[in-house]
């Protein structure tokens, strides 16, 4: 059955914050949390093929299912040998959600009968039976279940109502198709901007035979996420694993730990790759042995000029292919005003190995029992202004030998 599939420990656990271990028992393997999957478009990691994986943590892969559908015929669906092995990633554990936390869009209406999903051929319906299709094809080694999720902020609590129970519903339906599958079910638990709502959900979901939770708090008021994710996590049973979509900043992570979930999505690294920045934040031990008194940035803007200069690596401490080499911050500062692919693959290496190591220390620190004063150190010691886009109001550096010419307008000519 599945609910031998995967065993949940709670190792320490203080207040509401829990440093655990997620357990696969066909596979052999363990996820330690509070932790983060690791995202992907399509199924690759964004920017990196598999040989830039070796070096990184990658354990927990986290795929959408809205990204294989672009065909009415998917091909994905038409191989006999499951995803992992589709997708190239055989040794990693899979996760699989219908749609994508990153790119959750209002595209079109729900039903009782289906869920809209986005892919590149326009957009689609899942319906229940359409999902187990999917899932006895795929056969990951956890499933989310569908889920009515709202993306309007000023939703009627009429339509709240209906979320909470169309979400119950698919649920029964989607448990019912995977009870043969032995896959793993994690049920989303909804309620979006109303708190009873949410407490109802939560009460009501964890009622089923589901090995897991999902709590959603995408796009809502980052000062009220706290307040939602309590909500849920009260009413949820402490000895399974919960899941949080829209915490996705380390802000945001300390926030989640703090009220008791366990794993993130990991779309922070994709986000800040895309800037054109590289994490560079501490928590807990090593926070305190390089804390000073000024406000620092949690990244260093990689299309900054004044790097253009700069021989040293993005960490020297870091253990990715960015840094064990080392690139220097001026060597991708140059790829990145070069438009190289290069800079995106070391930026996005760079940023999932640092993502990781930063929930590597929330878990030592939560061992230590000094999670709290870590989180209130980290809190005070870096910027919480929202990070900007590194290429916006950018311009090509010159290049002495170009005339004049900017580099990118003298590549164009050079073709």
């Amino acid at each position: 059955m599945a609910s031998s599939a995967v065993n949940f420990k709670l190792q320490a656990e203080s207040s509401l914050f829990r440093r655990g271990a997620l357990q696969f028992v066909k596979k052999n393997k363990t996820i330690q949390t509070p932790g983060c999957m690791t995202y992907t478009l399509r199924g690759s990691v964004p920017h990196l093929i598999k040989d830039n994986l070796p070096l990184l943590p990658i354990e927990l892969v986290q795929i959408s299912l809205e990204q294989f559908l672009e065909q009415r015929e998917p091909s994905s669906l038409k191989y006999p040998h499951g995803i992992h092995k589709y997708i190239n990633l055989e040794d990693a554990l899979i996760y699989c959600d219908v749609r994508d936390p990153l790119r959750l869009s209002p595209i079109s209406f729900n039903t009782d009968k289906y869920l809209s999903v986005e892919t590149h051929g326009g957009v689609r319906q899942v319906t229940p039976d359409n999902w187990a299709e999917a899932m006895s094809v795929y056969r990951p080694d956890v499933v989310a279940s569908m889920a009515d999720t709202i993306t309007d902020l000023e939703a009627k609590t009429k339509r709240i109502k209906r979320s909470v129970d169309r979400s119950l519903r698919w649920l029964d339906e989607n448990l019912k198709k995977t009870k043969e599958l032995e896959i793993p079910v994690f049920a989303p638990v909804m309620g979006h901007t109303d708190v009873e709502e949410r407490a109802r959900s939560a009460t009501e979901t964890a009622e089923r035979d589901v090995q897991g939770f999902i709590v959603n708090v995408l796009g809502l008021d980052k000062d009220q996420l706290s307040k939602h994710v309590k909500a849920s996590t009260d009413n949820l049973p402490k000895d399974k694993p919960r899941i949080a979509y829209g915490l996705a900043s380390p802000e945001s992570i300390l926030q989640g730990v703090a009220n008791g979930i366990d794993l993130f999505d990991g779309t922070y690294a994709y986000k800040v790759t895309e800037k054109g920045r590289a994490i560079s934040f501490k928590f807990g031990e090593e926070l305190n042995d390089t804390a000073g008194s000024t406000e620092q940035p949690k990244t260093i803007n990689l299309w900054d000029s004044q790097l253009a200069h700069t021989f040293e690596p993005l960490d020297s401490t870091c253990g990715c292919e960015a840094c064990s080499r080392p690139h220097t911050k001026a060597y991708i500062h140059h790829l990145l005003n070069a438009h190289e692919m290069l800079a995106p693959i070391l930026l996005m290496s760079h940023n999932v190995y640092q993502l990781e190591k930063f929930m590597a220390s929330i878990r030592k620190s939560i061992e230590n029992q000094r999670f709290e004063q870590d989180m209130e150190a980290f809190m005070k010691y870096y910027s919480h202004k929202k990070e900007a886009n590194g290429m916006e109001d950018h311009e090509d550096e010159v290049d002495d030998q170009s005339l004049g010419v900017h580099l990118k307008k003298k590549r164009t000519l050079l073709l």
